[in-house]
């Protein structure tokens, strides 16, 4: 299975999010999934326009099993629920990772699985635990 791996950048410490998401990917591979992140295409994502980036995006999502979606706050990501409702569009799989403190969400009610983690360490946990 492979995952499109949809998160919020805009805001967030770029140094902070690689290497966490360089934990994200590695568990992921351990686990046996495959994935993809615009975050691995750094700079010449980075430097597309808004709207190639979500065309750039779709192209990949489409290319993808399910939609791996990591929210950490009650910060919102327009890019990201763009792509959330273009996979429910196109009936793709969502997979909601979600930290227990966000509130304000009508994500866990259109998520195909939901997994609530505390903090960094109970996110990459349940990452492992993870089986579809």
């Amino acid at each position: 299975m492979k995952f499109f791996i949809g998160l919020r950048v805009t805001g967030e410490d770029f140094n902070e999010l690689m290497k966490e998401m360089e934990k994200v990917y590695s568990t992921l591979k351990n686990q046996g999934y495959d994935y993809y992140c615009t975050l691995q295409d750094g700079e010449t994502f980075q430097n597309l326009t808004k709207m190639d980036m979500l065309k750039s995006a779709f192209k990949s999502i489409d290319k993808c099993d399910a939609y791996l979606a990591i929210i950490k706050n009650e910060n919102k990501s327009e890019g990201l629920l763009i792509e959330i409702g273009y996979c429910l569009a196109n009936k793709k799989k969502i997979i909601l990772l979600i930290n227990k403190s966000v509130k304000n969400t009508y994500l866990r009610n259109i998520a195909n699985k939901v997994i609530e983690f505390n903090d960094r360490n109970d996110m990459i946990s349940k990452l492992k635990a993870l089986k579809l």
